[in-house]
């Protein structure tokens, strides 16, 4: 539980500094990042997500 913490704070600061960093200069280039990094970060949650309920099934 403590690593899924972790990659959340790491997370949320990605996502500030990539803001910051497009607010600073305009370039959208860090918008595209953005955008990755979050895409990212949904599908990561959805398969822990995922196997978070198959392991619930299974040990039921």
């Amino acid at each position: 539980m403590i690593v899924i913490r972790l990659l959340i704070v790491a997370l949320l600061i990605a996502v500030a500094a990539l803001g910051l960093a497009w607010l600073l200069t305009g370039n959208r280039k860090y918008l595209g990042y953005l955008g990755r990094v979050l895409r990212f970060a949904l599908m990561v949650g959805l398969i822990a997500a995922l196997f978070y309920v198959v392991e619930r099934l299974i040990l039921r």
